[in-house]
């Protein structure tokens, strides 16, 4: 009963949430606009102090406050080491939040046991605010039962293992990402696409053929067949979800994020159509549209994620 009541709770509070964004990102839309409209004709004619352009490694020590860093050799954004997201850990109620605050993404959790505990391997795609990119994450529970509605630790240092991943958009490989880590990420800034736009291409070696077999069995029990596993290592392809995805992620509710995000995207490559890299468009956002600048790094899991569910515990 309480569940029950709980959860209709949770429902009225997402429905709620979900029109005080919608009408908030209608109200944000329309003043970049107008500011990008007003400052890319008369810029030219305003005194304006000029700021010194960030450097990669000052922007870096910025994004750090995001838990997110910038690679220049491939110009994508990715989750650094020890972000401020690895004390919240991950679980289901984060996906069912993501939709309302504009990440319309495909969500993969697969469940295992190994050690004596309870794992949770995720992978992600889609569009997250003004990015397109994808996650890989791993997580673990000590809990004594296997719930998909308990919040993981996110895995220590020692359980960390080596993943990477191709994501293709359309067919054209967008970008790629590989290393050891507990949460594994890539993102293209100003980048626009619908989740079916964009396959992931995935291998992630386990730490020995116990946890290999066990994590191949998760991924069966959801529905995936074309998997290669050798040594230690799984490889896979995802490219639609198995699993059941979010009620948030309603038709309506995609409709409107999406095409926030699809204007503030083209917004954001009109007025620094002159550069090619996002390091001198952020620069250039940095000097003449300070308010949108915050906006560029608010991507994937947010803060607002965790508070929101956080506050309907």
């Amino acid at each position: 009963m309480f569940e029950n009541i709980a959860n209709a709770s949770l429902g009225t509070t997402l429905i709620v949430i979900s029109v005080i964004v919608g009408i908030t990102f209608v109200g944000i839309f329309f003043f970049i606009t107008y500011q990008a409209n007003f400052l890319s004709k008369l810029h030219n004619s305003l005194f304006i102090e000029t700021l010194i352009p960030l450097s990669v490694e000052e922007l870096n020590k910025e994004l750090e406050s995001f838990g997110f860093a910038y690679n220049q050799r491939h110009d994508l954004f990715y989750s650094i080491m020890y972000p401020w997201q690895r004390k919240y850990g991950y679980g289901k109620p984060y996906d069912d939040a993501a939709p309302l605050l504009s990440m319309i993404i495909d969500c993969e959790p697969i469940y295992f046991e190994y050690d004596n505990k309870k794992w949770l391997i995720e992978f992600w795609k889609g569009q997250y605010g003004m990015t397109t990119g994808a996650e890989i994450g791993v997580y673990v529970s000590e809990s004594k039962n296997l719930i998909k509605n308990i919040i993981y630790d996110a895995v220590s240092d020692e359980d960390c293992i080596p993943m990477s991943f191709v994501l293709r958009k359309q067919g054209n490989v967008l970008l790629t990402r590989n290393n050891r880590h507990w949460w594994l990420t890539g993102f293209k800034l100003g980048e626009f696409s619908k989740p079916s736009d964009l396959v992931m291409e995935i291998i992630i070696t386990l730490k020995n053929k116990e946890m290999r077999d066990a994590f191949v069995n998760g991924l069966k029990k959801v529905g995936y067949k074309n998997i290669r596993a050798f040594d230690n290592s799984v490889s896979l392809t995802f490219d639609k979800p198995y699993t059941k995805q979010a009620k948030t992620r309603s038709k309506l509710i995609t409709y409107i994020m999406q095409r926030n995000n699809k204007q503030n995207c083209y917004i954001y490559n009109s007025i620094t159509k002159k550069y090619d890299n996002a390091l001198d468009k952020t620069n250039y956002i940095r000097q003449f549209l300070p308010g949108m600048y915050a906006q560029l790094f608010n991507f994937s899991k947010t803060e607002q994620l965790f508070m929101s569910y956080k506050t309907n515990r």
